[in-house]
């Protein structure tokens, strides 16, 4: 069983390009709308984490900065002057001054707890009395952090040993400062601080991020339309090549149908009717006479002749050898073989390229075969002229003519196709013609200097 493919083809691509086709069509543009949303959304929370991330790490970072400055400060001009070897020896005195810089301070809850230790971690005063005396171990490397006076703030759980002493929050801010006491000698002071500067800051540095990630957000609506044109100019190409590949379809079965019948209605009939002959003289055992090898000898000359007129009718060798106009004047044949009058006017520089001049002489030919085979023409014109910035086809005859809305309806396909493809590279297709009134034809295509897209691509290809 055979199955013709390409009607198959043919009818999926008229089928799709009716109705369904525009469903199928406005599904793919909203498919295309809906990934590129979904994929802006997911580079959207893609940039938005790091962010966040980097955000809140410079904003802990900036605040832990800004506090260890700042006890510094505190240290070296109130805490400081007041370490005396007095103080160290517990007068009272002595441990009443410094408890007056440093209670309104805790009172207040700016510093949760103060402590005065020596390098090996012995602590000297504390404003929690019962930590005076007892020793704890130092971060590791802190002392030599220490050195250049730089102050160590650390956040989350201290890690001095003090801070586990009735410090009642789960995240807070240590800061580690060596200074010079009023004795003289060197002292590590530690101040705990509550998260509220931390906190602070951090709702500083994230407060900015709405304002960027609406800003990323306004950036991908402004890349939708864009987007969506450029889906539209896709699918346009798509629908495009569609056609085309339709037009090429249906042309190429209708060259088809038209070499069957010609090669059934002239070659083979004449070569049948031959065989017949040559059987029937062998059944008679007659000799072939001068007659009879002439009629033979005629048939098949004819049949060559007809052959070689297909086969350049197909594609003449003088398109691509002798140009245009000799293709053009070869369809003269057809013409005067029927007895009628044969005119061709060349006013124009014919186009080099691959592409005019075949699609031109293919115009040509179907109006040329229409009017001297269908319409009874006496006298078939054809002229080619410049016509601005572009080149003017006319074949003109005065046959029989016909209703070119009749023809549309009863499917004559063959200048249909030709006016799809003649639009689709850049130029018109006209048909003029009524019932007893003769048909024109005129075709313009660009000329050099001015092509079509399609017409450069196909020219490059």
């Amino acid at each position: 069983m055979s199955v013709d493919l390409g009607a198959r083809f043919r009818r999926s691509v008229l089928y799709d390009s009716g109705a369904n086709g525009r469903r199928r069509k406005g599904s793919e543009m909203q498919a295309a709308v809906r990934r590129f949303t979904l994929s802006g959304l997911a580079a959207l929370i893609i940039v938005a984490i790091p962010v966040v991330v980097v955000a809140r790490s410079l904003a802990v970072d900036q605040a832990l900065a800004h506090v260890a400055e700042r006890s510094k400060q505190i240290v070296e001009h109130e805490f400081a002057p007041d370490v005396t070897d007095a103080l160290l020896a517990g007068d009272a005195a002595a441990v009443a001054e410094l408890d007056s810089e440093v209670d309104p301070l805790i009172r207040d809850a700016h510093i949760l707890r103060v402590t005065i230790g020596d390098a090996d971690g012995t602590i000297l005063y504390s404003d929690l009395d019962e930590l005076a005396g007892q020793q704890f171990d130092l971060p590791d490397g802190l002392t030599a952090q220490l050195q250049d006076g730089t102050p160590v703030s650390v956040l989350g759980a201290a890690t001095g040993g003090s801070d586990l002493f009735e410090v009642d929050h789960d995240k807070f801010v240590e800061v580690y400062v060596q200074a010079t006491g009023g004795n003289g000698s060197d002292y590590i002071f530690e101040l705990i601080y509550p998260p509220d500067e931390i906190n602070r800051m951090e709702d500083e540095m994230l407060g900015v991020l709405p304002v960027v990630l609406v800003a990323l957000a306004v950036l991908q609506l402004l890349q939708l339309a864009p987007a969506i044109r450029m889906a539209r100019r896709l699918q346009d190409d798509g629908e495009v090549r569609r056609r085309l590949l339709q037009q090429s379809i249906t042309a190429s079965d209708r060259e088809r149908q038209k070499l069957a019948r010609t090669l059934h209605d002239d070659v083979i009939q004449d070569l049948a009717a031959l065989a017949y002959s040559l059987e029937s003289r062998e059944q008679q055992q007659a000799k072939p006479d001068h007659a009879f090898q002439t009629l033979a000898k005629n048939i098949v000359q004819g049949s060559i002749a007809s052959l070689r007129r297909i086969t350049v009718a197909l594609y003449p060798p003088d398109l691509s050898a002798m140009g245009l106009p000799v293709a053009l004047d070869g369809l003269g044949e057809l013409v005067r073989r029927r007895g009628a009058e044969w005119q061709l006017e060349i006013e124009a520089s014919a186009p080099t390229d691959m592409v005019r001049p075949a699609l031109l002489y293919r115009v040509a030919r179907e109006a040329v075969t229409n009017a001297a085979k269908h319409a009874s023409a006496q006298v078939v014109r054809v002229s080619l002229r410049d016509w601005g910035d572009a080149v003017l086809l006319e074949i003109v005859d005065d046959g029989d003519g016909f209703s070119p809305a009749d023809a549309a309806r009863d499917g004559h396909l063959g200048l249909r196709i030709l006016r799809d493809t003649v639009h689709d590279a850049g130029g018109t297709l006209h048909i003029e013609s009524a019932p007893g009134a003769g048909t024109r034809v005129s075709v313009t295509l660009p000329s050099a200097g001015v092509d079509s897209p399609m017409l450069a691509n196909r020219s490059n290809a």
